[in-house]
């Protein structure tokens, strides 16, 4: 009988209970981006949301910039997914599905949109790539990058100002405005 080198802890290896503190720590981050911002939650903080110690904190993070990065890519990652499967190649339900999205998740919306600062190369690329995949489903069909990068900014610059002033337009005012820019776009 040979013995496994792999030791298990209640059934589960190594490699899973990290990936498991990992999540834990990434959802408590969430949690507490969108309550205190990112700039107030220390690791402190994240850890005792987490129910862990920083010792695992650092067994996933080399700090709270790694662990945001970290959380903005899985927030970007669902959020597209969520309006890909909304969308079926419309724009305007692609729109649809991005305002409600942002309605349903409203800490979360402040920070992404209206307080997030791209202060570093990771998190400008990871919003690049949000921005070019998100344009295609807002605006199928323009195929000019310029005219998406616009389609992209408007729907954006919309989304902040709705925000700023706390959801006061209904979800379809707001995507009918954002789809005049896509409109125009495939006209141009």
């Amino acid at each position: 009988m040979t013995m496994s080198a792999e030791r298990r802890y209640g059934g589960q290896s190594q490699e899973a209970r990290i990936a498991e503190r990992r999540e834990k720590l990434m959802r408590a981050a969430l949690a507490l981006y969108g309550r205190v911002g990112p700039a107030d939650a220390s690791v402190a903080m994240i850890c005792a949301e987490a129910g862990l110690t920083a010792r695992y904190f650092y067994e996933s993070f080399a700090n709270r910039d790694a662990l945001f990065l970290a959380v903005f890519e899985a927030v970007c990652a669902r959020l597209l997914e969520g309006v890909r499967e909304r969308a079926n190649g419309d724009g305007g339900a692609a729109l649809g599905a991005l305002f409600t999205a942002l309605a349903e998740h409203p800490g979360l919306a402040r920070m992404f949109v209206v307080d997030l600062h791209h202060d570093s190369d990771e998190i400008r690329a990871v919003a690049k790539h949000f921005g070019v995949a998100l344009a295609a489903l807002i605006a199928p069909g323009v195929d000019d990058p310029l005219l998406r990068a616009g389609v992209m900014g408007a729907t954006m610059r919309i989304a902040r100002a709705w925000i700023e002033a706390d959801y006061a337009a209904p979800i379809e005012t707001v995507a009918a405005a954002a789809a005049r820019f896509t409109l125009a776009a495939r006209s141009a």
